[in-house]
């Protein structure tokens, strides 16, 4: 039977989701609808699936501009940090916590700042979420 979901091959990391829009030359309305239609999503698009999947599910997707590197944030991964870019990050940080990962199963366990730990578990038939 074909699965839907592949535990194994997910990609889950401890390194913080970070985004900077088209850097190309916009009038300040184009730069302002650009970033209006990009950002969240896009933030989104960069961290791990697991964390996407609870961010969603708990509404905590609101962004602020980032002048500072997040917490986490490793320049020999994610590249120097450069003040010159815009760059967007989440307003409520989301912290890995635990990695569980066996055959058709991924247990991914985060503290949520403010709101506790919350468990993702990721079979290829299943996701359950729940608070601890």
């Amino acid at each position: 039977m074909p699965r839907s979901i592949d535990p194994q091959t997910m990609n889950v990391d401890e390194l913080p989701g970070i985004w900077s829009p088209v850097q190309w030359d916009l009038s300040e309305d184009e730069r302002l609808e650009e970033l209006e239609n990009q950002a969240t999503a896009s933030l989104l698009w960069t961290v791990d699936t697991p964390e996407a999947i609870l961010r969603l599910f708990l509404n905590e997707t609101d962004i602020k501009r980032a002048y500072d590197p997040p917490n986490g944030y490793d320049p020999e991964i994610q590249g120097e940090w450069d003040t010159d870019l815009v760059t967007f990050q989440f307003m409520r940080e989301i912290e890995l916590v635990k990695i569980v990962r066996e055959e058709d199963y991924l247990y991914v366990e985060y503290k949520v700042e403010d709101l506790g730990n919350w468990v993702i578990e990721i079979q290829t038939d299943i996701i359950n979420i729940f608070h601890l």
